[in-house]
C-alpha cells in the first residue's frame, strides 16, 4: 500500500511538471503567468479527491515545476510565497467544497458543477492576487504591469481548471466505451477539427467573428454524452487552440482564452443538466419498477386471502368426488364406470386449483400472465360450471346471454374466469332464497363488455362509496378483497371494472376487455 502511494505521488509530480512545461507559452516576465495554466487544475482535482492532506505534495510539485521550468528568481522568498498563496487558495476552496457544500467529486449533477465553477472563480481571484502581489513586492513585476499580469494569471488559471479538473474527476474511473460511442466521438472530433480550421483558416487569429463555429461540435458532444462529453470536448478544443496559439501574439491569445472560458462554462453547464436529467429519468424508471413490484406483492397479499376461498371450492369438490369413488369401490358390486367418472372429476378439480395457483405465481413474478386469444363464451361457461350446482341447490336461476359470434379477447382465461366467478358469487350472496343472475356481453368500440347482474336488494350508499377498496365488505364472513382483486386483474389486461347500477331492482357490474388484435385484423 505504501509503495503504491509513493508511485502515485511520483506520477502526480511528474504530470504536474510536464503540464507546467507544456503550457509555458506567452509568459509575462518569464514568470508562471500564462494564458493557459492547467497544473492548478490537476492540483485542485487531487485536493478534491484526497483532501487537505495532499497540500504538501501539491506545494512540492509547484515549487519543483517553478524551479525546473523557469528557475527560482531572486529574491527567492517571492516565488515561494507566491506559490504558497496559490496552493493555500485552492486548499481552502477544496476544503469548503468538501466540508460545507456537500460536494460530490464525481460531479453527480448540475449543482456540483456550478459550485465547482464558483469556487474556482474565488480561488483563482485570491490566488492570482497573492501570486502577482508577492512578485510585485519582490520587484519581479513592475507596478505598471500589475493589472495585465493579474488578468492573464486569472484567465489562465480559470480556463486551466475549468477544462482540466472536470475531465480528471470524471474520467478517473472511466469504463471503456462501446464501438458506437467511440465512432460518434471520432465524428465529433473531426467536426471540432474542421471548426478550428475554419476559425483560424478563414478569419485568422486576429478576427474573432468565426470563434462561434466552435459551439456546434461542443454542444453536440454535451447533448449526446452529457457531462463527460462536455469535459472531453472542452479539453480537445483547448488543446487545439493552444497548438494554434503557440505562434500568435500574447494579447490575442488572452482574448481567445476568455472566449474559450465562456464556451467551456456553457458546455459544462449544458452537459451537467443533460446528465442530471438522464440520471433522474433512470432513477424514476427504477422507482416505477420498484413500485410496480410492491404493487404486485400487495395485490398478491390480497389475492392470497381470496384464493383461500377460491381454492376451497375445487379442493372440496375433489375431496367429495374422491370419497364418492371410495364408497363405490367398497360396494359389493363396484361400478367401474362411475368410479372412473368420479376420479376424472376429482382430477379436473385439482387441475383447476393448480391453474389458479400458476396464474397467481406468474402475475406476482412479472406482472404478466399466460395470455392467448379466448372466446368470452368459453370464459363465462368455465366460471358458471363451478357455481351451477350450488345455484340449482339454492334456487338461483342463471341466465346467459353471450353471443358466440363475439370477437375473441387476449386474456389469461384462468384469471378472467376468476373475475366472472367472483362477480357471480357476489350476486349469489346478495340473493336470499332464489332470484336470478344474468350474464351478458356485447362489443363496443373495440372492447368486449361483460355484465353480471343480479335481482338482489342492491348496495347501500356507504358500501357503494368504498366498493373497490380492499377490506370493504357488507358480508359478515367476507374479507372485502374480491372486487379489489377483480379490478386489478381486469386493469392488468387493459380493461376496466365498474358498478353499472344498483337499486331495488338489483345490482349490475360491468368489465371491459380489449378485442384481440388477431380478431381485429380479420374483420
Amino acid at each position: 500500500m505504501i509503495l503504491r502511494q509513493v508511485w502515485q505521488a511520483v506520477f502526480f509530480v511528474c504530470a504536474y511538471v510536464a503540464l507546467d512545461h507544456a503550457s509555458f507559452i506567452h509568459s509575462l516576465n518569464a514568470l508562471n503567468i500564462t494564458p493557459w495554466n492547467p497544473p492548478p487544475g490537476l492540483g485542485l482535482a487531487l485536493l478534491l479527491v484526497v483532501g487537505p492532506r495532499a497540500m504538501p505534495l501539491v506545494f512540492a510539485a509547484t515549487l519543483l515545476a517553478d524551479s525546473s521550468v523557469r528557475g527560482l528568481p531572486h529574491p527567492i522568498w517571492a516565488p515561494m510565497a507566491a506559490d504558497a498563496a496559490v496552493v493555500l487558495s485552492y486548499v481552502a476552496a477544496a476544503t469548503v467544497l468538501r466540508r460545507f457544500c456537500r460536494f460530490n467529486a464525481d460531479l453527480g449533477g448540475l449543482r456540483d458543477v456550478m459550485i465547482l465553477l464558483a469556487a474556482t472563480v474565488a480561488a483563482a481571484s485570491l490566488g492570482g492576487l497573492g501570486y502577482v502581489g508577492f512578485h510585485l513586492l519582490g520587484g519581479l513585476i513592475p507596478p505598471s504591469l500589475f493589472s495585465q499580469a493579474y488578468l492573464r494569471y486569472w484567465v489562465g488559471d480559470l480556463i486551466g481548471i475549468a477544462v482540466f479538473t472536470p475531465a480528471l474527476l470524471l474520467f478517473r474511473t472511466m469504463e471503456w466505451p462501446s464501438a458506437r460511442v467511440m465512432a460518434e466521438a471520432a465524428a465529433q472530433g473531426l467536426a471540432l477539427g474542421a471548426a478550428l480550421w475554419l476559425v483560424f483558416g478563414l478569419g485568422g487569429a486576429e478576427n474573432f467573428q468565426f470563434f462561434y463555429l466552435l459551439f456546434p461540435p461542443l454542444i453536440w458532444a454535451a447533448t449526446r454524452f452529457g457531462l463527460k462529453g462536455a469535459a472531453a470536448a472542452n479539453l480537445a478544443a483547448q488543446l487545439g487552440l493552444i497548438a494554434v496559439f503557440s505562434a500568435e501574439d500574447a494579447g490575442i491569445v488572452v482574448t481567445f482564452q476568455a472566449l474559450m472560458l465562456a464556451l467551456a462554462t456553457v458546455t459544462l453547464v449544458l452537459g451537467a443538466a443533460i446528465s442530471e436529467r438522464r440520471r433522474i429519468q433512470a432513477e424514476l424508471h427504477s422507482r416505477q419498477e420498484e413500485l410496480a413490484q410492491v404493487a404486485r406483492l400487495s395485490t398478491a397479499g390480497e389475492m392470497a386471502a381470496v384464493l383461500a376461498h377460491e381454492l376451497n371450492q375445487p379442493l372440496l369438490a375433489a375431496i367429495a368426488f374422491t370419497r364418492g369413488a371410495q364408497r363405490l369401490l367398497t360396494a359389493e358390486v363396484a361400478d367401474t364406470e362411475k368410479v372412473r367418472g368420479a376420479l376424472d372429476r376429482a382430477v379436473a378439480e385439482n387441475q383447476r386449483a393448480g391453474d389458479i395457483v400458476r396464474s397467481l405465481r406468474e402475475f406476482i413474478g412479472t406482472g404478466r400472465s399466460a395470455r392467448a386469444p379466448a372466446q368470452v363464451m368459453a370464459i363465462v361457461a368455465e366460471a358458471l360450471a363451478v357455481v351451477r350446482p350450488e345455484c340449482a341447490q339454492r334456487g338461483i336461476r342463471l341466465a346467459v346471454g353471450v353471443d358466440k359470434a363475439l370477437p375473441s379477447v387476449h386474456v389469461d382465461t384462468v384469471q378472467m374466469s376468476q373475475v366472472v366467478l367472483n362477480l357471480v358469487r357476489n350476486g349469489m350472496d346478495a340473493l336470499d332464497g332464489g332470484g336470478e343472475i344474468a350474464v351478458a356481453a356485447e362489443e363496443t368500440d373495440g372492447m368486449v363488455v361483460v355484465e353480471i347482474a343480479d335481482t338482489g336488494p342492491g348496495l347501500s350508499d356507504e358500501v357503494a362509496g368504498r366498493l373497490f377498496q380492499p377490506f370493504n365488505t357488507s358480508k359478515a364472513a367476507g374479507m372485502g378483497l374480491g372486487l379489489s382483486i377483480c379490478r386489478s386483474l381486469v386493469e392488468a389486461h387493459g380493461g376496466s371494472l365498474w358498478l353499472e347500477r344498483s337499486g331495488a331492482e338489483g345490482t349490475a357490474f360491468r368489465f371491459s376487455l380489449p378485442v384481440a388484435e388477431e380478431t381485429q385484423g380479420r374483420r
